[in-house]
């Protein structure tokens, strides 16, 4: 069976993560860019699955319903699959947070998770969807550190020239630090066991 995680990051740009009091609801409700809606149809069309699970962001249920009127399947809305939780910035950069997140998986701010916590999350809930799905090819629409940290006991880790995190599967890059306005990572399991992690091209 096969696990499609995709990260839309084209959204609205309205956050300002130093000051912004409503940080998180924020987050969640930031809505999908024009181009980001034009992406989700390119996602419908590009990767097919039995089943729909979206975080509760608003960018990825958006995303969601692209698919799902596409293939006239149900959205699953599961809030285990939401992005990492950035807790009290108190003036701090956003930055600051990935960067130091980047080197010790434990690190967070106050009411924040840590990549590891994150990692722990997603395991949890992806173990219980796999099991409810049982044989299905699943769609996941999430945020990218999400996914990051689903995958991370599954990657090779490493840096790279400008000091960042990069994650690797055999030899070849899954996740680092570029921007792109579409995250689709595929991952193939069989009797239980991850046997292939690799990303999709959204526009070949």
């Amino acid at each position: 069976m096969t696990v499609y995680f995709v990260s839309n990051n084209l959204v609205i740009d309205n956050i300002f993560y130093e000051t912004d009091e409503s940080l998180e609801e924020k987050r969640i409700t930031r809505v999908l860019s024009v181009e980001g809606e034009k992406a989700a149809v390119k996602v419908a069309k590009k990767i097919k699955a039995d089943v729909i699970y979206s975080s509760s962001y608003a960018s990825s249920v958006s995303s969601a319903k692209y698919y799902s009127k596409r293939w006239d399947l149900p959205i699953n809305i599961n809030s285990f699959l939401n992005d990492t939780r950035v807790g009290d910035m108190e003036n701090r950069n956003i930055k600051m947070l990935r960067f130091m997140q980047e080197r010790d998986f434990d690190f967070k701010f106050k009411h924040g998770e840590s990549l590891n916590e994150v990692s722990k999350r997603m395991n949890i809930a992806m173990d219980r969807i796999i099991k409810k799905c049982g044989n299905k090819d699943i769609v996941v629409f999430t945020q990218k550190s999400a996914i990051m940290g689903y995958l991370l006991d599954y990657l090779d880790k490493g840096f790279n020239y400008d000091d960042r995190l990069i994650l690797s599967y055999h030899g070849k890059v899954i996740l680092d630090d570029t921007f792109n306005d579409i995250d689709i990572i595929k991952v193939d399991r069989e009797k239980g066991k991850i046997v292939n992690i690799e990303v999709i091209d959204c526009e070949e």
